[in-house]
């Protein structure tokens, strides 16, 4: 875990991230998404092609449930 300042920029606030991190994730130049889930939580990740079907709403509630039932969902994975 690494503990960052949220700090001012113009009218909005930034966190920086970790340039590791941000090349272990290839968001280096490229678009990512930035999500607030139900635990209050900031996921930062690649911006992924959405099909038109499958609204904003739908993404939200998939990666909302695989945070929540990761661990969950990687036992049973295993066996």
């Amino acid at each position: 875990m690494q503990v960052r300042t949220v700090f001012k920029v113009g009218n909005s606030f930034a966190v920086s991230i970790p340039s590791e991190w941000v090349r272990q994730m290839n968001l280096e130049d490229q678009p990512g998404e930035l999500l607030r889930n139900d635990r209050g939580e900031i996921l930062v990740k690649p911006l992924r092609e959405v099909l038109p079907d499958i609204t904003p709403d739908f993404v939200q509630a998939v990666d909302c449930f695989m945070a929540e039932y990761a661990d969950v969902l990687g036992r049973l994975a295993e066996r």
